[in-house]
């Protein structure tokens, strides 16, 4: 019997026994199937870049929450500010009573003028982490120009529209640097001898350096659209120009009649101009989700200043200019309105994309797990199986040594004898 060959073979088994137990230990204690690149080396690579993949999509989920928090801290300012309108609107809406005095009509106004600072306090000072939100930096919005409300424009069967747009899209034209205009027309009476239709023009302002309010009355003929001493509407040209300061300043509203006929006595129409809106530098917030290399999105949130909602200028005064402090209102309260849908819209949008970046966070740290985590069970099988072989090959070993010595002893033995 080749005793030692034996012995080499048990010693060479247990040997690899146990660096495989080694390695079985290393997995059990870490729980990985693949702790270093030779365990398994494409699969290393591929568990690699998928809990990168993961890391990303935590890490955008977590700026997505961010992002909806300051959507919610832009959502509760605009509350206030909303709160601040209506009050602004009631007050309006008192002074338009003429049971008040001229002190009981200053005190509106002085509380008029401290809300309206403090809209646009609020909209300069609203910040999230430092970042303004509402004073339009945080928007890609393109600020309006200078524009007009058409606050009515009634049609009745057979008439015509007292405010006519269709010959020429710029009117009612508000001049770029235009005062905060008011502006009234009634179709007053009809004269059947002369055939021509009297029309009252009043033009007010919310401004209180552009001078007392105008009144201008104007003819027009029967079916006509063309004030008598004026030329017929031509695109770029209104019909009828208005000037500050009584008459003899600048150009600051004008407009184009409708065809009128005489159904149309008993009408009014009422145009507000509001102010171009500014914007601080900046642009729509860009939001990495952390799904793949420039995957973005983006959240938009307008300036909210008392000049981007049209509310710059609330002055109380004749009956023209409270008409066109309420419209005006009226007009920043829809405005703001549609500003914190949009504002809901995209803070929900944002709750869905985390959603979406959880659910793919887990299946692909699941698809990360299957390459990389050990199968505890399988393991821990093969680990007993090679505690059990090697005692064997150890044992194997020590016997194989001792039964050397004998078979060593016996033919020691017998050389003697």
């Amino acid at each position: 019997m080749d005793v030692l060959s034996l012995t080499g073979l048990a010693l060479s088994a247990s040997l690899k026994t146990q660096g495989a137990l080694g390695t079985e230990t290393q997995r059990l204690s870490s729980g990985l199937r693949v702790n270093t690149a030779a365990d398994d080396p494409s699969g290393l690579a591929i568990a690699e870049s998928l809990a990168s993949k993961v890391h990303g999509l935590d890490q955008g989920v977590q700026e997505i929450q961010n992002a909806g928090n300051a959507l919610t801290v832009a959502e509760g300012a605009m509350s206030t500010i909303s709160a601040i309108l209506q009050r602004m609107r009631a007050l309006v809406v008192e002074g338009r009573s003429d049971l008040l005095s001229t002190s009981d009509k200053n005190d509106l106004q002085a509380e008029l003028d401290q809300l309206r600072l403090e809209i646009d306090r609020i909209a300069q000072s609203t910040s999230f982490n430092g970042r303004n939100l509402l004073d339009g930096s945080a928007s890609s919005s393109v600020p309006q120009p200078p524009r007009t409300l058409l606050v009515s424009n009634p049609t009745a069967s057979g008439g015509g529209q007292i405010y006519d747009q269709s010959v020429d899209p710029n009117a009612p034209y508000v001049a770029p640097t235009a005062q905060e205009m008011a502006q009234s027309i009634s179709i007053d009476s009809f004269d059947p001898v002369t055939g021509l239709i009297n029309i009252t023009i009043t033009l007010g302002s919310q401004d209180g350096t552009f001078g007392p309010t105008q009144t201008v009355t104007v003819q027009v003929p029967n079916g006509s659209n063309t004030p008598l001493g004026f030329g017929p509407p031509i695109p770029g040209t209104p019909t009828f120009v208005q000037q500050s300061q009584n008459g003899t300043g600048p150009q600051v509203l004008g407009f184009n009649i409708g065809t009128l006929t005489s159904a149309d006595v008993g009408k009014e129409g009422l145009l507000v101009t509001l102010p171009g809106q500014q914007k601080a530098p900046g642009s729509a917030l860009m939001i990495n989700t952390g799904d793949a290399e420039g995957a973005v999105l983006s959240v938009d949130i307008p300036g909210m200043s008392s000049v981007n909602l049209g509310v710059n200028e609330v002055i109380l005064g004749d009956d023209l200019q409270n008409q066109a402090a309420e419209y005006r209102i009226d007009y920043a309260i829809n405005t703001l309105g549609n500003v914190r849908a949009q504002v809901g819209a995209q803070t929900v949008a944002l709750q869905e994309a985390a959603n979406n970046g959880n659910v793919a966070s887990v299946n692909t740290q699941a698809s990360e797990s299957a390459i990389r985590d050990l199968n505890v069970g399988s393991a821990v099988t093969a680990f007993t199986r090679d505690q059990i072989q090697n005692q064997f090959q150890t044992k194997l070993v020590a016997d194989s040594e001792h039964l050397s010595e004998i078979v060593a002893t016996l033919v020691s033995d017998s050389i003697v004898h």
